[in-house]
């Protein structure tokens, strides 16, 4: 019995060596062959990737098409340099003359999609025209993006061009979140570039590719319309109103809205004696574009359910302070990241569009819609105090363009070339008082100032 036993045991650990074996086998067989796909996908896509910095600051490629299509004629299409930012030539050693650099961090107000000329542009001209030719302000304004590509954005890219300063442009509109900063982040298997993920950190050319590709971005996400849905909203600018309506109420009904009634669509567009559409019938340097996400937010916000501010004093009740703790440990992060190498961060808070009366009289016939302006405008207060609680001294943009008719576009939001100028007065001032006060040149004078 007992030298049955033994040669049943005996048995039983061949057949478990042997089972150990094949496992060590195809687990170092599959292995290699996840590390040889890999790096053989990795090489294709770097063939086919934008170049560094470009593929790193730009999660993905510059919509070029669209971009033609959307100006006006030949000399208002916007130059992207070899970064694919919406900016001249920059290098990563500051050129000659040039004793103070400053990055221009944040999303589509710094990129200036629906201006000619990008804010730091503006603030470069403002500069040059006051005597101050040895500063440079370098667009890293990137579309869709938020607090944490802002601050990998410069860990990755921006500190190796050793700016001075770094200028990040808060939008409350879309800057806030909800997941904090953090030392030792969960990666995920992919993100957007410049976000760190697993893939990313073994072939970040693979990763710009999976996220293109798969519409990972949030650029990518923001907009679930039909291929052909910028030809519709052209197309349909083209029609008389009556026309006009139904035909897009009728593409929002299928491609956003099955459920809906386009006629309860189409009622939702034609209020105010459908003045909606003014802002893209016109034909002036005003024009503006009209776009899909644009109407199906209106149409979302106008025919649904959730509590919604009706005042300032309601938003007041409605203010979110997870969302403010999680953006301000960012934009502390970033703070930090700069102070190690001896940067100067500058924050400067952009106000909603509520600022401009103009704004204001065209949201009021849809009071939903324009509720959100209300709610993070009391966010945005209250991030403003928090900062200055930090020992930040933020630059409150509230303060230079409330009241002002026309600094906002009507459709998206986004500033007008009036204004960015209102920006770029105060914003390119405060970094030349800067740059004083540390000894670096002089402040303005009082004729730059009123310029």
């Amino acid at each position: 019995m007992l030298a049955h036993g033994i040669r049943a045991l005996g048995v039983r650990l061949q057949m478990v060596g042997a089972m150990i074996k094949k496992v060590t086998f195809w687990a170092i067989y599959g292995g290699l062959l996840f590390v040889v796909t890999i790096g053989g996908l990795e090489f294709i896509s770097f063939l086919v990737t934008p170049s560094w910095p470009a593929y790193e600051l730009r999660p993905v490629a510059v919509p070029t098409d669209l971009v033609r299509q959307a100006a006006g004629g030949p000399e208002t299409i916007p130059f992207y340099n070899s970064w694919s930012m919406k900016d001249r030539e920059r290098s990563f050693e500051k050129p000659p003359g040039i004793r103070t650099r400053v990055i221009f961090n944040g999303d589509s107000f710094l990129e200036g999609m629906f201006s000619l000329a990008p804010l730091n542009e503006v603030v470069e001209a403002r500069w040059a025209s006051a005597g101050v030719r040895d500063m440079e302000a370098v667009n890293f304004g990137i579309s869709a993006t938020g607090p944490s590509q802002y601050y990998y954005r410069i860990a990755d890219i921006g500190l190796a061009l050793r700016p001075d300063a770094i200028l990040l442009m808060f939008y409350p509109g879309n800057d806030f979140v909800t997941e904090g900063f953090s030392a030792q982040p969960h990666l995920p298997f992919v993100a957007e570039r410049p976000l760190p993920s697993l893939l990313g950190g073994v072939a970040p050319h693979l990763t710009w590719q999976i996220v293109n590709r798969l519409g990972l971005s949030e650029i990518a996400g923001g907009n679930k319309g039909a291929d052909n849905e910028y030809h519709v909203m052209t197309d349909a600018m083209k029609k008389s109103r009556a026309e006009r309506t139904p035909l897009v109420a009728a593409y929002m009904k299928k491609q956003y809205f099955p459920d809906m009634s386009q006629a309860l669509i189409e009622s939702v567009l034609s209020r105010n004696d459908g003045s909606f559409w003014q802002p893209f019938e016109r034909t002036d340097d005003k024009a503006e574009m009209l776009t899909g996400w644009l109407v199906a937010s209106l149409i979302k916000w106008e025919t649904g359910s959730q509590p919604l501010p009706h005042d300032a004093a309601e938003a007041e009740h409605m203010v979110e302070p997870r969302r403010i703790e999680a953006t301000l440990s960012w934009l502390v992060a970033l703070d930090d990241l700069a102070k190690a190498k001896g940067i100067k961060l500058i924050i400067a808070v952009a106000p909603m569009g509520s600022v401009d009366p103009a704004y204001v009289d065209f949201w009021r016939p849809w009071p939903r819609y324009y509720s959100w302006n209300l709610r993070q405008e009391a966010n945005r207060r209250h991030l403003v105090a928090a900062l200055r609680a930090k020992g930040f001294a933020p630059i409150d943009l509230e303060e230079d363009m409330n009241g002002i008719d026309g600094t906002y576009r009507l459709s998206d939001g986004h500033w007008t070339a009036l204004g960015t100028a209102v920006v770029a007065r105060r914003v390119g001032d405060d970094l030349l008082k800067w740059r004083a006060s540390r000894g670096g040149g002089t402040a303005p004078s009082s004729e730059a100032v009123k310029q």
